[in-house]
C-alpha cells in the first residue's frame, strides 16, 4: 500500500513573488517571508495595513495575518489595533544595539589606522531615521592639528558627507545629482565644508551591507582643505570595504 504524502501547511504551499520562485529548498520559506514582512516596512519609513502588505509581497491576507501576529508577540512590530497598521516594533532596538556593538568593536582598530595614516579624525556615521549619527569617533595621536568630532553627533542626511556616502549605496534614480553619481563613480564621497569656520575636507565611504543599501559608512574629516583628494579618498573606501569583511551588516 502506497504511503500518503505527508500534509503541507497552506501557506507552505503558496508560490512565492516571482523574484524569489527559485526559492532555495534548504531554507524555511516562513522565516524568509517573515524578514520580508520588516524588509517592507522598512522601506515603506510608515505603518501599513495587512492589506497592503499582503500587496506588495504577493501573499494572501491569512498568510501574512499569521506572520504579523508571530512578528508582534516577539516585539519586532508595533500594532494599532484601532486602525489596522503595524510598524516596525521596539524589539527591533534590542538586536540592532547588538550589531552596533559588534561593529564599533570591529570598526575601532581600522578607524585607528586610518586616523593615523591620514593624519585626520576618523568616524563610524550609522543612519538613523534622516540623520546620521557618529557612533564612534578616533583622532590621529600625534597630528599638530585635528577636528574634535563628539561621539553621538548628528548630521542630516541629506545635506552631509556622510549621509553623502550612505545615499551611494541605493540604487541609481534618474533623478540622481550630479554629486552623487560623481561619488558613485569613484567609489567615496569627497566635499570642501566648514568645520569651526574654517574651510576643511570631509571623505566618506559606505561599509557595504551584504542585505542591500547600507546604514553604516566611513567618515574622515581634515582640519584644512587637502589637494590629494584622489589618493586619500580610495584609502577611506579600501577601510570601510574592510570592516564589511569583519562584521557581515
Amino acid at each position: 500500500m502506497d504511503t500518503p504524502a505527508p500534509r503541507v501547511a497552506d501557506e507552505e504551499l503558496e508560490a512565492l513573488p516571482e523574484e524569489a520562485s527559485e526559492f532555495d529548498r534548504s531554507m524555511s520559506q516562513t522565516l524568509s517571508r517573515g524578514l520580508q514582512v520588516l524588509e517592507v516596512l522598512a522601506d515603506a519609513g510608515e505603518p501599513m495595513t495587512a492589506q497592503q502588505i499582503a500587496r506588495r509581497l504577493g501573499l494572501s491576507r491569512p498568510v501574512v495575518y499569521r506572520l504579523l501576529r508571530t512578528l508582534a508577540a516577539h516585539r519586532l512590530l508595533s500594532t494599532d489595533a484601532g486602525a489596522g497598521l503595524y510598524d516596525l516594533g521596539l524589539g527591533l532596538l534590542n538586536l540592532s544595539r547588538r550589531v552596533q556593538k559588534d561593529l564599533r568593536q570591529a570598526a575601532f582598530p581600522a578607524l585607528k589606522r586610518l586616523a593615523h595614516d591620514l593624519d585626520a579624525t576618523a568616524v563610524l556615521g550609522l543612519r538613523d531615521g534622516d540623520e546620521v549619527v557618529y557612533a564612534l569617533s578616533v583622532e590621529a595621536e600625534f597630528a599638530r592639528a585635528t577636528v574634535r568630532s563628539r561621539e553621538g553627533a548628528r548630521r542630516p542626511l541629506d545635506s552631509s558627507t556622510s549621509g553623502l556616502a550612505l545615499r551611494m549605496s541605493r540604487p541609481a534614480q534618474p533623478g540622481d545629482d550630479p554629486e552623487l553619481i560623481a561619488a558613485r563613480e569613484r567609489g567615496y564621497a569627497a566635499r570642501t565644508t566648514t568645520i569651526a569656520g574654517y574651510p576643511a575636507t570631509a571623505l566618506a565611504a559606505p561599509i557595504p551591507s551584504e542585505a542591500g543599501p547600507t546604514d553604516a559608512c566611513v567618515t574622515v574629516l581634515f582640519p584644512n582643505v587637502i589637494d590629494d583628494v584622489e589618493v586619500r579618498g580610495p584609502r577611506v573606501a579600501e577601510v570601510a570595504r574592510s570592516i564589511a569583511d569583519l562584521v557581515r551588516i
